[in-house]
């Protein structure tokens, strides 16, 4: 039996356009080998190769130099936590710079959009042209909601985690309002100059994202996030995901691994004494709550009440009958 004759080593296992693969020596007949896949028209990857990235790199091959992944696409690129809807969408969104005739092929939404902040508004990512963190986020805004662009927001902050433990983030937020003053005629202006308000720093997951948005829009002071609390040697005791200033008042999103996790769950433990000798009230938040926060709210209410707090709180629900 003949043995095939394999593709030239430039192009084994990677994303190639099959310009690129005639220029360098492979036949039509290697191109429609089974062990590699068509993406794209004019792409092919090798079998089996179905990552995001991957199929970004394929359609990169077959695109304009000028052009860079995208709006929700770079999103997942990036791990930002995107709605079910969107995590979903298998289309590729693509963008170049205005002037330039968007992107149109099959599997690809294309965008063309105004220049901003920088000069380029994507980055080289190992070979991938995507999108900077600032101009990802303010495209976002014609994707997602308020809630949904803050979660965003706050995670682009916050950053991702080094093996170290230290969090490297992917913008500053003089960066996301620098972008967001370049484009101010964008459709979506209010909407972002809302979420700029609301974003914050140090926020380490969407459950706490919305938490925090649930307790301002209550009407409650404004939470600080993931701020330690000390003891009187200046020790650190805890770090409540949200603390109301000027009140020992904290709350606390609780997810499974504070459940499953038994060590997690003896350092809660001892924590909970440690905090109930300095006075300090944790209010514990599930997924329940967040689905529906009137009894967290009037338990918040409360317990602020009892430590003097005076205000008037806007939730519709509340109101505590004396």
């Amino acid at each position: 039996m003949k043995r095939r004759k394999p593709l030239p080593p430039a192009l084994v296992g990677r994303p190639f356009s099959t310009r690129e693969a005639l220029h360098l020596g492979a036949s039509p007949k290697q191109l429609r080998a089974q062990d590699l896949s068509t993406p794209f028209r004019g792409a092919r990857l090798p079998a089996g190769a179905t990552t995001l990235r991957e199929r970004s790199l394929a359609l990169q091959s077959v695109s304009s130099p000028a052009s860079y992944v995208s709006h929700s696409t770079a999103a997942l690129l990036y791990g930002v936590p995107l709605p079910r809807r969107l995590e979903l969408d298998e289309r590729i969104h693509l963008s170049v710079a205005r002037g330039t005739r968007a992107p149109q092929r099959p599997g690809v939404v294309g965008h063309s959009t105004a220049p901003g902040a920088h000069d380029a508004p994507w980055l080289d990512s190992r070979g991938l042209r995507i999108s900077r963190a600032a101009r990802l986020w303010l495209d976002l805004a014609s994707q997602l909601d308020l809630v949904e662009l803050v979660i965003a927001g706050d995670y682009l902050l916050r950053g991702f985690r080094q093996p170290s433990g230290r969090r490297t983030p992917f913008v500053t937020m003089n960066q996301l309002r620098d972008e967001a003053a370049s484009n101010p005629a964008r459709r979506q202006g209010r909407l972002i100059s809302a979420a700029l308000d609301l974003i914050r720093e140090r926020v380490d997951s969407p459950y706490e994202t919305r938490l925090r948005l649930i307790v301002q829009s209550a009407g409650f002071p404004d939470p600080i996030v993931n701020e330690p609390i000390l003891d009187a040697r200046g020790d650190t005791i805890a770090q409540p995901d949200l603390r109301i200033p000027g009140f020992n008042v904290g709350l606390e999103y609780q997810g499974d691994g504070h459940r499953k996790n038994r060590s997690q769950w003896q350092r809660d433990v001892v924590r909970r004494r440690e905090l109930d000798a300095i006075k300090w009230k944790t209010i514990e938040a599930v997924a329940l709550d967040i689905r529906n926060p009137g009894h967290l709210l009037h338990t918040l209410e409360q317990q602020l009440r009892e430590r003097g707090w005076t205000g008037t709180p806007t939730w519709p629900t509340l109101g505590i009958e004396t």
